[in-house]
């Protein structure tokens, strides 16, 4: 049986104590087989004594990460995944803003490096060319996997070490070559895709050939993809922001994903 360590890394703040714990509630609830898997929240600095004791009884290790270097952007804390010393065949790396809502084992491989595809890119084509050139790295020939989303990252532990280092170095680069010049000027206004410019980076960096999940793990609850959506039945849900004041998932008005995000919720109250 392949061994899953799911995690994720947040800020140890109200927010981030809501979305932590609202990521592993619905794993355990709608995860089915994902619910067994090695279960770790990762916490930046510090984290509230009944924030982890909550994740502990329903079966969450937690741990503590040190940020790294202040002038980086703080999503890239989200590499200190990679380097926690587990026992498992495959890093299932997620953002802390998702919602399990079914099983979604069946797409994890051992040998396949799997994300979701980006939806919102930053940059124009001619940007991105530019942007790989600048570090003589080969920019992917599927247009889909030129920007490397973060969010969801299926990762076979054979890649793990080499992954991490190279994504960590590409953050650094990137973060020092901003505002450089007149084309890094503009990429320098989307500062806050760091962590995605530099995965993108190490990928082609370690010639790593992404296998890109299908749609269902990518909805997204801000009203943007509504009309592709519909009828998607969700594996992820990402809700970024988008939580009422009683700390509820909003719907959407989708069909089919607004069913899953009424799931969710009424997870969320119990």
């Amino acid at each position: 049986m392949t061994k899953l360590l799911i995690t994720c890394v947040g800020e140890n703040n109200q927010t981030f104590h809501f979305r932590i714990l609202t990521l592993f509630k619905t794993i355990k609830a709608f995860g089915g087989n994902l619910a067994k898997s090695k279960l770790l929240a990762n916490f930046v600095d510090d984290v509230d004594i009944n924030i982890a004791k909550s994740l502990e009884r329903i079966g969450v290790c937690v741990n503590i990460v040190k940020p790294y270097h202040h002038n980086l952007q703080r999503h890239c804390n989200k590499i200190r995944m990679l380097e926690i010393d587990e026992d498992y065949d495959v890093l299932v790396a997620l953002d802390c803003d998702t919602a399990v809502t079914r099983d979604f084992s069946s797409e994890i491989s051992t040998t396949s490096f799997r994300r979701c595809d980006s939806l919102l890119d930053p940059l124009d084509i001619q940007e991105w060319q530019y942007f790989y050139s600048y570090f003589n790295l080969p920019i992917p020939d599927d247009e889909k996997k030129i920007h490397a989303n973060s969010a969801v990252l299926f990762i076979p532990k054979k890649y793990v070490r080499s992954l991490s280092t190279s994504w960590l170095h590409y953050a650094n680069l990137v973060n020092d070559t901003f505002f450089s010049n007149d084309q890094w000027n503009k990429i320098g206004q989307h500062k806050y895709y760091t962590d995605q410019f530099a995965l993108s980076l190490a990928l082609a960096d370690q010639n790593i050939d992404v296998n890109l999940l299908p749609a269902e793990f990518n909805i997204h609850i801000n009203g943007s993809y509504q009309s592709w959506a519909d009828q998607l039945h969700p594996y992820i849900l990402s809700y970024h922001h988008n939580v009422t004041s009683d700390c509820k998932l909003q719907t959407t008005g989708m069909t089919v994903p607004d069913q899953y995000i009424n799931n969710v919720n009424d997870c969320l109250i119990q």
